[in-house]
């Protein structure tokens, strides 16, 4: 191939690039679209069907799924292609919103979850792995914090579409909204996004085992990937339980929560570009995880403590929600970087297996808050399970730290 039709090729796709960006961070809000749009009336469902807290299993049920796709996702990329494993994953979202639509027991909504979350994870996965694909150094870079913007602003809009369809067709309609928004995706994808890398076809599971003992076996890579993990396990102890203590616990209207979790949506996504554009360029990664960390175990003492002595009320709780998801806005991005610079070359492996882990670890903390019997403080709950998961993310960064900077004394961190 000569030089010429190189170049015309690159020009090409780089006239894809923005539509493409946009596409693709939209896609990766597939676990927003599927929280954001529903969280908000679980505890309506919960009564709905006479669940109590057992119904926050269709919250694990979903993050199960997640950590289901995870797994098969890396490999089935690079068997069938990028742009195709995004399908996929959209026609499984859909084929898991119908079966949601029509359920009437709790079983049944764990199952369409499930089936939702393999989706949403192979959707998510590949879009990212298209940002990746972008370029080089500057190239990719661009194009990954282009799509950022778009993923970290789309949950501002999922709890209010979410809100009104629930309001006004019952919240089995959400469903319909959610199978929507997964097929409007589909055909985007199918329009504006092109393949960005070569299919390998067979061979592909044997590599990414490879790939994955050779992750494993580098302290610095695991300790992290629990790192990141832990953070977003605070992270959905927030976006996925908070609604049962504000709204079934202390009585706040459903509809008003999801104003509220909109709001938070809003702070995430300022403190995210003010993490991206002035703290991150000046401070140490481990510094910012450790100091947000902090914030975050101080919160979760709080939090506890008020639900414990009494003293919660949603009327004045509401105005400190916003705390978690703007640290988790700048802390989220800074611990994802560490575990793919960690990975070395095998980075769609690295992301993988963190994104298994993070799920794994998110889906445990939602089943246990499903087991709190009714009548208990789940409010108290997730205080100390946020405390417990924030200290744990703190003491993993400084492993990680003290063993990379056995290797490299140089490296920032």
């Amino acid at each position: 191939m000569s030089n010429e039709t190189l170049e015309k090729k690159q020009d090409s796709a780089i006239k894809f690039g923005a539509i493409m960006s946009i596409i693709c961070g939209v896609v990766l809000s597939m676990g927003a679209i599927h929280m954001d749009t529903i969280n908000w009336i679980l505890p309506t469902i919960a009564n709905d069907l006479a669940a109590g807290n057992s119904t926050l299993m269709v919250t694990s049920g979903f993050f199960y799924g997640m950590m289901i796709g995870h797994v098969v996702v890396g490999p089935l990329s690079n068997m069938i292609g990028k742009k195709k494993t995004m399908i996929l994953g959209f026609l499984i979202c859909v084929v898991g919103a119908v079966i949601g639509a029509g359920a009437n027991a709790l079983g049944g909504l764990i199952a369409a979850r499930l089936i939702q979350g393999i989706g949403g994870a192979a959707a998510s996965n590949a879009a990212r792995a298209v940002g990746g694909d972008a370029g080089k150094g500057r190239k990719s870079a661009i194009a990954l914090t282009f799509m950022q913007i778009w993923s970290a602003a789309l949950p501002i809009a999922l709890p209010l579409s979410g809100k009104w369809v629930g309001q006004s067709f019952g919240w089995p309609a959400i469903f319909w909204l959610q199978a929507i928004i997964c097929g409007i995706l589909c055909v985007l994808t199918l329009v504006f996004v092109t393949e960005t890398s070569e299919i390998s076809g067979k061979g592909c599971i044997s590599r990414m085992v490879g790939e994955v003992k050779t992750c494993l076996a580098t302290p610095e890579y695991v300790f992290f990937v629990l790192c990141f993990a832990f953070n977003m396990a605070t992270f959905f102890l927030y976006a996925g339980s908070m609604s049962f203590a504000m709204v079934t616990e202390l009585g706040m209207d459903n509809g008003h929560y999801a104003n509220v979790y909109a709001w938070g949506a809003v702070g995430m996504t300022i403190f995210a570009a003010l993490g991206r554009y002035f703290i991150a360029p000046k401070v140490n990664p481990s510094k910012i995880i450790h100091t947000l960390n902090i914030i975050q175990v101080v919160f979760g003492v709080a939090f506890s403590v008020c639900f414990l002595s009494g003293a919660a009320d949603w009327h004045w709780m509401q105005y400190i929600l916003w705390i978690l998801p703007s640290c988790q806005g700048i802390i989220l991005p800074v611990a994802m970087a560490q575990v793919m610079n960690a990975s070395g070359k095998a980075t769609g492996t690295g992301a993988a297996f963190m994104g298994f882990v993070q799920y794994l670890f998110s889906s445990i903390t939602t089943s246990i808050l499903a087991s709190v019997k009714a009548g208990g403080s789940i409010g108290t709950y997730i205080g100390f399970m946020m405390t417990i998961t924030a200290a744990a993310s703190f003491v993993c960064c400084m492993l990680g730290k003290r063993s990379l900077l056995k290797k490299d004394p140089n490296a920032v961190i």
